[in-house]
């Protein structure tokens, strides 16, 4: 960018949000990470008045800067572009040059926005945004005006609803923790609704299994319906995440996977973790008189994978942060 002032759009910060940006830097008592909690949280949420303003719809729930735990042990200010995936909104100074982006947000953002605020925290400029870092500090005269971001995003969500699977928000489980749970993620006795009431005695098989295996009376469970195969009908089946909480920053997670329109899976059906890098971690696959597949493993706030259920030629994709 060449002229920062010709391109800058500045907007206001309203009461509202400056009381809850020094409610979330209350939560810590040493001074640097106090301004640094406030200043992450002013910068996400003018981020997210423009881009509902321009009818971009974002997330503050599914934000790791919006996780109490995560916030705090790390320097984040994401901000969750629903469909699309993390943005961060990094703030700077009045008088800086340059603006500081700490290695640990340098992946997994699709861009990374610059907000000046005034010394009054009463208003806010948007200086400009990048698509990607590779420096702990971004120059000024890098930045693309604010607002070519839309038109990015815009050309992102094309992209992604051409591949399948690529569009759906990603699931966040630390938030189940906070009784936050993502559209299509319902109780297993609400899994099948009054079309599918001939497979209702399979919610309570289901249930009835899922007891036999509780090994925490924390246990927070949610399910999603999908179909899969290209016979017709296809097979109806449910996929069951369950977690627990391990420690202060681990879960436990338990991945099941059931039929529902036939009494087994059917064989060679497999239930895979991938890791945020797309590697195989974890594979179980049903043989004939298998009537449900079960994975387990523990992962950390701010992780990432991802669930593939493939039969044949034939899969589905969900996508996980912790």
């Amino acid at each position: 960018m060449n002229n920062l002032e010709e391109n800058f759009l500045s907007l206001p910060i309203s009461n509202q949000y400056r009381d809850i940006a020094r409610s979330v830097a209350s939560q810590q008592l040493l001074p640097e990470v106090t301004e640094r909690l406030k200043r992450n949280t002013l910068a996400v949420l003018v981020m997210h008045d423009y881009l509902e303003m321009m009818g971009i719809s974002t997330s503050l729930q599914t934000s790791d800067s919006w996780h109490p735990v995560v916030r705090i042990c790390a320097d984040v200010a994401d901000l969750e572009i629903e469909g699309i995936g993390k943005l961060e909104c990094r703030s700077l100074q009045l008088g800086e040059s340059t603006c500081y982006v700490p290695p640990e947000v340098w992946e997994d953002r699709i861009g990374y926005v610059v907000v000046q605020f005034e010394e009054n925290l009463r208003s806010a400029r948007l200086l400009g945004f990048v698509k990607q870092v590779s420096t702990e500090f971004i120059a000024l005269n890098r930045l693309e005006p604010i607002e070519n971001l839309c038109m990015e995003i815009a050309a992102l969500r094309e992209s992604s609803q051409q591949n399948f699977g690529s569009n759906k928000a990603i699931v966040s489980l630390s938030n189940w923790l906070q009784n936050l749970f993502e559209s299509g993620w319902e109780e297993i006795e609400n899994l099948l609704d009054s079309k599918q009431s001939q497979y209702a005695y399979r919610t309570k098989e289901i249930s009835k299994s899922l007891r036999n295996n509780l090994t925490n009376s924390e246990e927070i469970r949610r399910g999603i319906l999908f179909e899969l195969g290209v016979t017709t009908p296809k097979y109806l089946l449910a996929l069951i995440a369950t977690i627990s909480p391990k420690g202060q920053n681990e879960i436990d997670i338990r991945l099941s996977l059931y039929p529902i329109s036939e009494a087994f899976l059917p064989e060679l059906i497999e239930l895979v973790v991938l890791d945020d890098a797309g590697n195989e971690f974890l594979k179980g696959q049903a043989r004939s008189v298998d009537n449900y597949i079960n994975i387990q493993f523990s992962g950390s706030i701010g992780e990432r994978f991802s669930i593939r259920v493939s039969l044949n030629d034939n899969s589905l994709i969900e996508n996980f942060t912790i």
